[in-house]
């Protein structure tokens, strides 16, 4: 009963509205283009080509903004087998002691019977992230901020805790060995955000003085409508951090088309395409953000002076 109520708050907003002009320098349009590149390679899936072209793809893009690039292979056991992964990072060196990632997922899930390529799934996400590295370029006033690519975020067969969230599971490990695990301040972490019918849910779990002002954001943005007061739990790259007792929050809309039915239909499907998607949609989530991101870092210190 809960989940068909839900849905039927989201469909009350069936269309992403937009406001005057653009609250930051993101660009929906050109990160539109990027997805419809991106999707030029097909499937994502992890150790095969299209995954290597689609690496490359992140890489060059990154390089182009004036990132620097770390690379995170490691080799994941897997239903299938051991297979080679490869998290992506694109730094934006900050001014400020600490590190505050925003991530997503890259690849698009392993489907044999059909063509999956994953438009909205790790495909609008990915595109998304390359142009908020083209706003932030290689230097910003602040905390140094992490665009973290997550490769094998998706099962390979079902999905259990050892079946899936390869890359941030593999992340968390490392910068645990490395000692650079209490340098992670906050992780945002976007998925299927680019969704034309946008409804972000709240996570329940996230704590209050992150998800605040991103939801302040997008009330005063005129964005509230796509910013909902409904909640529910989703698994994803932002558990192994939290876990790790690192402060995240996950951003996603689970109701991909706007209702259960339509959820149905598109995801996971051979309908997750372009037609899907929405450059208002991601302009809609760059421009709230960016725009909360000063608000964050403000309460980031708070959290830290009482440390």
């Amino acid at each position: 009963m809960y989940l068909r109520w839900l849905c039927v708050v989201i469909m009350l907003f069936p269309g992403c509205s937009s406001s005057e002009g653009s609250a930051s320098d993101f660009d929906g349009e050109r990160a539109f283009r990027d997805l419809e590149s991106l999707l030029e390679v097909g499937r994502r899936v992890p150790g095969t080509e299209g995954s290597r072209q689609a690496q490359k793809f992140i890489i060059d893009n990154l390089r182009g903004a004036g990132l620097k690039i770390e690379e995170y292979g490691f080799k994941a056991l897997t239903p299938l087998g051991t297979i080679e992964m490869n998290n992506i990072v694109g730094i934006v060196e900050g001014t400020q002691p600490g590190v505050i990632i925003l991530s997503n997922h890259y690849d698009s899930k392993y489907f044999p019977d059909f063509k999956f390529v994953g438009a909205n799934d790790g495909g609008s996400t990915t595109a998304w992230m390359l142009e908020v590295a083209r706003v932030l370029g290689g230097k910003r006033n602040g905390h140094t901020i992490w665009l973290t690519f997550f490769d094998g975020e998706e099962a390979i067969q079902e999905w259990t805790d050892t079946d899936s969230l390869y890359g941030s599971r593999d992340m968390v490990l490392k910068l645990r060995t490395n000692g650079m695990l209490d340098q992670i301040k906050a992780v945002i972490n976007v998925d299927m955000i680019g969704d034309k019918q946008l409804g972000i849910l709240r996570d329940p779990d996230a704590p209050e003085w992150l998800r605040k002002p991103i939801w302040d954001t997008a009330k005063e943005l005129g964005y509230g409508n796509h910013f909902l007061r409904e909640t529910l739990v989703i698994e994803d790259d932002h558990l192994p951090f939290r876990r790790a007792n690192v402060p995240a929050i996950n951003l996603i809309d689970f109701k991909f088309g706007g209702g259960s039915r339509e959820h149905d239909r598109n995801w996971h499907t051979a309908n997750d395409t372009i037609d899907k998607v929405s450059a208002e949609s991601l302009q809609i989530v760059g421009d709230v953000i960016l725009s909360a991101l000063p608000a964050i870092e403000v309460n980031i210190r708070k959290m830290g002076s009482r440390n």
